[in-house]
């Protein structure tokens, strides 16, 4: 058994396919190929079910992986300390939530390339589902998400609470609202919001339903700034997080609902796996950018 063996087996894993790992890696699909079955030929045993799409480890395949994975971050590390005086490299893939806004993740992406130049960055904008989805199949180094007050992370991701994100329900300025209103007087309107697995979206319709009241969805749309010039023209309310609002060109349009026994709030986690070795540091430039972006809006 030999590290260009077992390097071969986790790309593979990671990326999901033969022709993905034979690209990072910079070789043949067949040396790729080749590698691996040296690795199965050690170990006596399948690594992977060739019969999946993406490619799955079988179960002595996740084994050898989740050994493989520690021992070659502590390589990659002696390298980058030794080789490179201890800067960070490599590929560094991180994500996050669609909820917190499309530009939030500018921040992070600005932190990487100030702080860890030789790190190559590989950014996402995604529903919190979808990034957990990611990190369970590790195509994702690290993820900012969203979760509902009182739900945590699965335990097998290393996690942390950065902060609460209140969600505000919004309509046209010219429409004719109480102050607070009531989920009665909303349960006649219609809504502006995004397309089903999102967990705001979730939260509200919940909300709505415990209490036997309709939920009419007017339009189904992603991205805050075609929902808020919809609801500028009365198309329906709408639910953003204040920041949202805040940076919108939209919000002189626009005006935030108040409602009697209403208070919806996500906390924002962030998230990697166990075995992120150097890359902790890219980690922690993602956290602090997330935390200032949360505290500046």
């Amino acid at each position: 058994m030999n590290l260009i063996d077992l390097e071969a087996f986790v790309s593979v894993v990671d990326r999901g396919s033969i022709v993905a790992a034979a690209a990072h890696l910079h070789l043949t699909q067949s040396a790729v190929t080749r590698r691996i079955q040296n690795l199965e030929d050690v170990l006596g045993s399948p690594l992977l079910d060739r019969h999946t799409r993406p490619l799955q480890p079988t179960r002595a395949g996740q084994e050898t992986y989740e050994f493989a994975k520690p021992v070659l971050s502590s390589v990659n590390d002696l390298k980058t300390g030794i080789m490179q005086g201890g800067e960070p490299s490599g590929d560094f893939r991180f994500g996050v939530s669609r909820s917190l806004g499309d530009l939030a993740i500018g921040s992070p992406i600005r932190r990487l390339r100030a702080d860890l130049p030789k790190v190559r960055v590989q950014a996402f904008v995604q529903w919190s589902g979808v990034l957990f989805e990611r990190l369970a199949t590790r195509a994702l180094d690290c993820a900012v998400v969203l979760l509902p007050e009182g739900s945590t992370p699965p335990s097998s991701l290393v996690s942390e609470c950065i902060g609460a994100a209140p969600l505000t329900i919004v309509t046209a300025k010219s429409t004719r609202v109480s102050q607070p209103a009531t989920f009665e007087e909303l349960a006649s309107n219609a809504w502006v919001l995004n397309p089903h697995g999102c967990g705001a979206r979730q939260l509200l319709e919940s909300a709505f339903l415990q209490r036997g009241l309709p939920f009419v969805c007017a339009v189904e749309a992603e991205g805050y700034e075609l929902q808020l010039s919809l609801i500028s023209e009365g198309v329906g309310l709408g639910l953003v997080m204040p920041q949202v609002l805040r940076s919108s060109v939209l919000r002189s349009h626009i005006k935030p609902v108040t409602v009697k026994g209403l208070s919806l709030m996500q906390n924002v986690w962030i998230l990697h796996s166990r075995h992120i070795g150097r890359l902790d540091s890219a980690v922690r430039c993602v956290r602090e950018a997330v935390k200032l972006h949360l505290r500046s809006h």
